[in-house]
């Protein structure tokens, strides 16, 4: 017996996206998101940010793995802000092995940029971070702050990893708070499972797992994972993460 495909119009967050993967591809070969890998997303606006739709960047994510499961995420984020300027984010974090990926210390630099990758001096901005007890300290040129967080929290970014080892069937919902762009606070966080599916993408039937993030602060994402824990699309309101894996126009 043939297994039913659903269509992608009919699953909110993949029908808004689905112009975007006609090209799509879905990537060969094993993944383990407990181990070392690479991911490499395209990052598009599904509206229009002052009459530029489409492309707006790029994502990199590079994970290492470290003793229980822990990891160093690498990050370099660059998202168009003006119709010649860049957003960069060059991050380094280190997390644990537990369920939200949760931080021990992490470094980030922003800054804005133009073609040439000619930086604004005006628009750097470095801040380093370490989670101690309950609480963590934002460190930058003005010092340290601290900031008191509940036992179960993360940080936005960590997120794009621990989902892929989360697990592919309903579970109890998980509630933490968000340290939002690594360092705005937002409490009353839940991210759970929201469905597993059988679509067709790439002429090739693939099995996806999506769960659901919704809190005080933020808006709604839902992140499609698949059959091997591989993050291949986050959307966040007007934003779609997709892997980089589209073949030849």
């Amino acid at each position: 017996m043939e297994t039913q495909l659903a269509p992608l119009e009919d699953l909110f967050t993949l029908n808004v996206v689905a112009p975007h993967l006609k090209r799509f591809r879905p990537p060969p070969g094993p993944h383990d998101p407990r181990g070392d890998w690479a991911l490499d997303y395209v990052v598009y606006t599904l509206g229009s940010i002052r009459g530029h739709g489409g492309r707006l960047g790029t994502l990199s994510l590079r994970r290492k793995a470290t003793a229980g499961d822990g990891a160093i995420l690498a990050i370099d984020y660059q998202k168009r802000v003006t119709p010649d300027g860049f957003q960069k984010v060059v991050a380094g974090i280190t997390c644990r092995g537990d369920r939200l990926a949760t931080p021990t210390r992490w470094r980030y630099s922003a800054e804005i940029a133009r073609p040439g990758q000619v930086t604004l001096e005006t628009t750097r901005l470095e801040k380093s971070g370490e989670a101690k007890d309950r609480q963590v300290e934002i460190i930058d040129h003005g010092g340290v702050r601290p900031m008191a967080v509940p036992p179960s929290w993360t940080i936005n970014w960590a997120l794009f990893e621990a989902v892929g080892r989360l697990p592919r069937e309903p579970f109890d919902p998980i509630r933490f708070a968000l340290l939002d762009h690594f360092d705005q606070l937002k409490a009353n966080q839940v991210l759970s499972f929201r469905q597993s599916v059988e679509v067709a993408i790439g002429g090739k039937p693939l099995r996806l797992h999506a769960y659901d993030h919704l809190g005080e602060g933020i808006v709604p994402w839902i992140y499609w994972v698949d059959e091997q824990g591989r993050l291949l699309f986050a959307v966040s309101g007007l934003e779609a993460y997709l892997l980089d894996a589209f073949g030849p126009s």
